[in-house]
This record gives structure tokens, C-alpha cells and sequence, in this order.
């Protein structure tokens, strides 16, 4: 950066904007970490505005009702411990969706609205329910309530899945919506929600879950017991909102779909900026308005071209719209931390099949070597099958009957088996006819859905020299098999991998693409300790001359079980192995957050080898220190933390660390 440019900054971090992506424990472990570390340093009570996403949300909002009710941070971090490790989640999802009355208010039996009443039952009654009154904690503890911390902007992404934009849960010290452009709630039902929907909503993640339907999979304070089985008198708070909704949608829909924030922004950096427009308004009446539209201006840009400008950084002189420059100036902001954990990967996709000679496998190369037989069947062959099995039936059905009827003819008391005569007409007549009626009908039912889609297919596109039957009958079955298979692993790679990378470089360049932000961003990816950097760069060269570079083999093999942990919602733990997932996980926030962090600062934060604010070149010399420790031990600060926690499993494991690495 030029000297010019540096004069655009402050030189120190006393106003911080943090973002936590999603990525499920991954997410949560690693976010832990940070901000840990972060707390260490004595930078956390600097954090004004939170971002969250996914797995980021729990941590996120954990912390932002640490906040409000005064816990101590050791507290916080303790929770996680006491929560994660020891639950079964799979087995408490499961409980609750085959249990009489179904986890949803709206009656719905799934692993979302089952995962909201874990979340609301083991961590947040748990930890939090002693602060409220009537042991509900709902977004009013949040919004209305005078807050004794440091945070003063707060979003929790999810993905609105009828437009295809954010929706967002928001609490701010000035004007916001809650909700998106397109449906806006009152303060009244939004302080309603119960936080554990929230959050239920912001780390809905699609395929492995369903969506949320909001309203009326969410618990509003009027459901009582009997509201689960439509049964309350009324659910005016459901009512209201669901009658905006039907005005606002074209379709009439009383309900929206609600999924994971990080279908979005898994970054939640859009937020973020939307928080500092508001701080350029300063705008601190609240709003008096019903559920329904939301006012222009304080939702994502419209269109293609307003998105454009906004990241541009022009200002937009639509008065339809009033999207402003955020135009950051060094009293708006210090520092975006974008925490990141993207999963890293050896291949997105799977090879071709080669073969010895290191060709592509050639088609038919499986059967000349032995291939099994049912992937040599032709779908041509299939009913040929499916008519000899009837042919058996029928000859087994017909000597059945023939036994049946000579067993009627004899003495039952001789009979082996003392089932009687019913027991003997079910075993000798019904279960035969059963059975050669389903295989009727499964010819039928083959034959007319085959019938009819050749005839779509004929109609789709026309001209075939021959009828598109003939083609298909030749296919084996082997090769359909391999074609589903392939193509639901393109789709899984596709969603998973490929388009979730491209979101998350969207929302970056949303960030990079800001000339009055680009000094101001720390990208804080999960992976950084695993990559290749450039060792003969002054930082470096300064770090090996403290004796602090590069990093020691356990702290990269640290990193290389974080950056590569699935993208998963439980804590495993390997046997034979001191760490858990969550171990390694915080160890590896720890230490990135903190080489991260002297990084930015020894690059961006001096000027002619001097540092811009001489408290800056404290704190680097107070985050090199915890850099040492951790080269030297990288689970030192896990350790320490790990002894000053009310859990006395934790205090014996932090023992136990020290001894085996002593």
C-alpha cells in the first residue's frame, strides 16, 4: 500500500467487523477458536458489528447473549464443551421426529424443526433459560432489551427461498429490517421468534435438511401444548404474518421457505456492508410499521445494476431505491475479519476410469475382464426376466394349490406345523397369489410409465430415425447405473464444492471490489497454515530471525484435520487419539487468527517501516508473544484455556495434554 493510502486508515484496530461463515461444527470449532484468540488479545471487546452464517451462528449468537446477560467469555467458550462433545445428535433428531407429538408447531415431522427443539433444549434453556423470566428465549432479549456489551450490529443470515435473496434477523442501533425486501416484520412478532428457530433457519442446510417454513414451523408464544395439533384457539402472531405474506406474494402463499444463510452469502460480508450503510444514516427511530413490505433502501440492491454500483462504490442517485456509497472513512471502520472455512479437497470430482496402458477405460472393457453378470442386462432383457419369474409364480402357485386342496382331504392333527387350516390357507394360497399379483402389476405399471415416456421423448425432439424405445432397450444396466451414479456425484460437487466456492468469491470481491475497504480486510481461512508462502518476504524473514518460522509439523498436521474435517453437525473422536474434532478445530482458530493478524498488521498498518499508531506495534509485540507459545507448543493456548474451565473433564484433559507433551 502507498503512503497515501495509509493515510486513509487509522493505524489501529479499535473498530472491528467480524464475520463467521458457515460449515458446520467445522464452522463453529474453528469460529471458537478465533475468538479465543481474538479475546486474548484484547481485540474481541473492539468487535461492533457480527455477521453470521450456518455453523457460524452458533457461536455468533452465543456469544451475543454472553453479552447481554454478562457471562464471562470462559463461560461461552466452556458451553461448547459441555454441549458438543457428549450429544448424540443424530439420535436426538431422530427421537424427536418419531416422537408422539412432532417437533414443529405446525405439525411437520422433519430433522429441521426436530434440530431447532435440540438446539432450544441443549443449549440455549440450557445455558441462557435462567435469564428470562418464563424460560423462553426469544430475539426480544436481543432487539429490546438494554445490552451491557460491546456489540452493537448483529445479523444471522438465512436464504428467503421464494425470491432467492437474504433474510435477515437483525439487531442494530439504528433503523433495519428483519426479514428482506420483500416481507418485513414489526418489532413486535420479530421479538417474538425464539432464538433457537433463528438459528434453526440460518443453518438449515439444504439436501441434508429440509426448509423452514416461516411462520408456521416456527414457536410463537401463543402455540401452548395443544397448538402443535392445530388445536389452539388462535395464533394471532402466525396470523398476522402469514396474511402480510399473502398480500406480498404474487402467488398468494401464506408461507415462505426458509434454508441455510450460506445458500446466500456464506460469508455473510453482504450484511456486514449493510451494516455500515446504516451507520452513514444514522437513523435511530425505530420502525412503527405492521408486517409487510419492507422500506427502500435497507435491503440487498434490486438489480443487477444497482448491485454493480454498490460494490463499486458509487452512489446510486435513484431516490427509488436510496442505496448509498458506504464510502468507509478510518472513524467507520478498522478492520473486516472474514473468518473462513472453506473445506479443502485433493480433487473436486473423480478420475475417468483408466486402464492398465493409462487410456480411458473403453466402453465394454468390464465385461471381456469379468464384469458381473446384472451389469451385462440389457433393460430390453428385463421384462424377458420379469416374465419367466411370472412363469415360475404361476407353475409354484398352481402345485400350491394342488397340496392345499390335498391337505383339506387329510386329518389336520398330522399336520407338522399347529397353525390350523387359516394359517395353512394363508401359507398355501394367499402369499403365492400375493406375490404373482405384484408382479403383475409391476409389468403394468413398466409397460404404461415406459409407454408414456417414449412418447415424451418422441415428442421432445422429433425426427429419430428409429423410435427412441429402440435405443433405450439396448442400454445395460451397468451403464445406467454408472451414468445416476456419476451424475449424483456432479450434482453433490456441484452444490457442495463448485458452487458454493463461487458464492463465497462473490461475496469477497463484493468486499475487494471497494476501493475505500480493500486496506481494511483480514480473510481468515481455515486452511492458511496449510499453504505454501513466500519464506523470503520481510514479515517471514522476520518471524525465522524471532525463531518463529516456519511452523512445526504438529501445527500443520493441525491444520490439515481442520481444513479437511467434513462438513458435518456432531464431534468425533478417534480412538487412541488425545484431541476430538472441536480440539483441533480451536487449536487451528488460535493460531490462524493470530499469524493472520501480525500478518495484516506488519503489512498493512506501517508506513516507511514505522508503525501508522504506536499502540499497534504493542499489540503485534503482545500477538507475537502468542505466536511464540504456539510454535513452540501448538496447543499451549488451548491448554490454558482448558484449565481455567468449570468442567472438570476439561481441567483433567488439559493435565493429561500437558503430560503427554511433556
Amino acid at each position: 500500500m502507498t503512503s497515501e493510502n495509509k493515510k486513509n486508515i487509522s493505524g489501529n484496530l479499535n473498530q472491528i467487523a467480524l464475520s463467521l461463515s458457515g460449515g458446520g461444527v467445522r464452522a463453529v470449532g474453528f469460529h471458537l477458536g478465533v475468538m479465543s484468540m481474538l479475546r486474548r488479545l484484547g481485540l474481541l471487546r473492539n468487535v461492533q458489528i457480527i455477521s453470521t452464517v450456518s455453523g457460524g451462528s452458533m457461536p455468533g449468537i452465543g456469544y451475543a447473549l454472553a453479552q447481554q446477560f454478562g457471562r464471562s467469555f470462559q463461560d461461552f467458550f466452556d458451553d461448547f464443551y459441555e454441549f458438543l462433545p457428549q450429544l448424540n445428535i443424530l439420535e436426538e433428531l431422530m427421537a424427536r421426529v418419531v416422537a408422539r407429538n412432532p417437533p414443529s408447531a405446525s405439525g411437520r415431522r422433519d430433522l429441521i424443526t426436530a434440530m431447532a427443539n435440540v438446539y432450544e433444549e441443549f443449549y440455549f434453556k440450557k445455558f441462557f433459560g435462567e435469564y428470562v423470566k418464563d424460560g423462553r428465549l426469544t430475539f426480544d432479549v436481543l432487539m429490546n432489551q438494554p445490552g451491557r456489551g460491546h456489540l452493537e450490529e448483529m445479523i444471522f443470515n438465512a436464504t428467503e427461498f421464494k425470491t432467492g435473496t437474504a433474510f435477515r434477523f437483525q439487531v442494530s442501533q439504528f433503523r433495519c429490517l428483519i426479514g428482506n425486501r420483500n416481507i418485513s416484520l414489526c418489532q413486535k412478532h420479530a421479538g417474538q421468534i425464539r432464538i433457537a428457530d433463528i438459528m434453526a433457519a440460518s443453518s438449515c442446510i439444504p439436501v441434508g435438511m429440509e426448509p423452514l417454513f416461516f411462520p408456521q414451523d416456527f414457536h410463537w408464544p401463543d402455540d401452548g401444548e395443544w397448538g402443535r395439533w392445530n388445536m389452539a384457539p388462535s395464533r394471532p402472531t402466525c396470523d398476522e404474518i402469514s396474511q402480510a405474506l399473502q398480500r406480498n406474494t404474487d402467488t398468494g402463499d401464506s408461507s415462505i421457505a426458509l434454508m441455510d444463510g450460506g445458500v446466500y452469502d456464506n460469508q455473510g460480508i453482504t450484511s456486514t456492508l449493510l451494516a455500515l450503510n446504516r451507520s452513514k444514516d444514522k437513523i435511530k427511530e425505530r420502525d412503527t410499521h405492521e408486517c409487510g413490505y419492507s422500506m427502500s433502501g435497507r435491503g440487498d440492491p434490486p438489480g443487477p445494476k444497482e448491485w454493480a454500483d454498490w460494490m463499486s462504490g458509487r452512489i446510486d442517485n435513484d431516490a427509488s431505491t436510496e442505496h448509498r456509497s458506504i464510502e468507509v472513512d478510518p472513524e467507520d471502520l478498522d478492520l473486516l475479519i472474514i473468518s473462513d472455512t472453506p473445506v479443502k479437497k485433493a480433487s473436486f470430482y473423480p478420475r475417468v476410469p483408466l486402464s492398465q496402458s493409462g487410456e480411458p477405460e473403453k466402453a465394454g472393457k468390464s465385461e471381456k475382464s469379468g464384469g458381473k453378470f446384472f451389469e451385462k442386462i440389457r433393460v430390453s432383457q428385463l421384462s424377458h426376466i420379469a416374465w419367466f419369474v411370472l412363469f415360475l409364480l404361476v407353475i409354484s402357485t398352481a402345485i400350491t394349490v394342488k397340496e392345499f386342496i390335498y391337505l383339506r382331504k387329510t386329518d389336520w392333527t398330522n399336520v407338522p406345523l399347529d397353525i390350523g387350516p387359516w394359517g395353512y390357507s394363508i401359507l398355501h394360497l394367499f402369499i403365492p397369489f400375493l406375490l404373482m399379483g405384484l408382479t403383475i402389476a409391476a409389468l403394468w405399471i413398466y409397460k404404461r410409465n415406459k409407454r408414456k415416456a417414449m412418447a415424451k421423448l418422441q415428442d421432445l425432439i422429433p425426427h429419430w430415425k428409429q423410435k427412441p424405445g429402440k435405443y433405450i432397450e439396448k442400454l445395460r444396466l451397468g451403464d445406467i447405473l454408472k451414468m445416476g451414479s456419476l451424475r449424483a456425484e456432479s450434482v453433490s460437487v456441484l452444490t457442495a464444492a463448485i458452487y458454493m466456492d463461487r458464492i463465497r468469491g462473490l461475496g469477497y470481491s463484493t468486499a475487494y471490489s471497494r476501493y475505500d475497504l480493500q486496506a481494511r480486510i483480514l480473510a481468515n481461512e481455515i486452511s492458511t497454515l496449510q499453504e505454501k508462502h513466500a519464506h523470503d518476504s520481510d514479515f517471514h524473514s522476520m518471524l525465522a530471525a524471532q525463531g518463529a518460522w516456519p511452523p512445526p509439523p504438529e501445527m500443520e498436521r493441525i491444520t490439515g484435520r481442520a481444513a479437511t474435517m467434513a462438513t458435518k453437525l456432531w464431534i468425533d473422536h478417534e480412538e487412541g487419539d488425545p484431541l476430538n474434532d472441536l480440539d483441533y478445530l480451536v487449536a487451528n482458530g488460535q493460531s490462524t487468527i493470530c499469524y493472520n493478524l501480525m500478518k495484516y498488521m506488519w503489512k498493512e498498518l506501517r508506513d516507511q517501516g514505522e508503525w501508522i499508531d504506536p499502540d499497534t506495534g504493542v499489540l503485534f509485540d503482545h500477538a507475537l508473544i502468542e505466536w511464540k507459545k504456539l510454535i513452540n507448543d501448538p496447543l499451549a493456548l488451548l491448554k490454558d484455556r482448558k484449565r481455567k474451565s468449570r468442567l472438570k473433564e476439561q481441567n483433567e484433559h488439559a493435565k493429561a495434554l500437558e503430560a503427554l507433551s511433556g
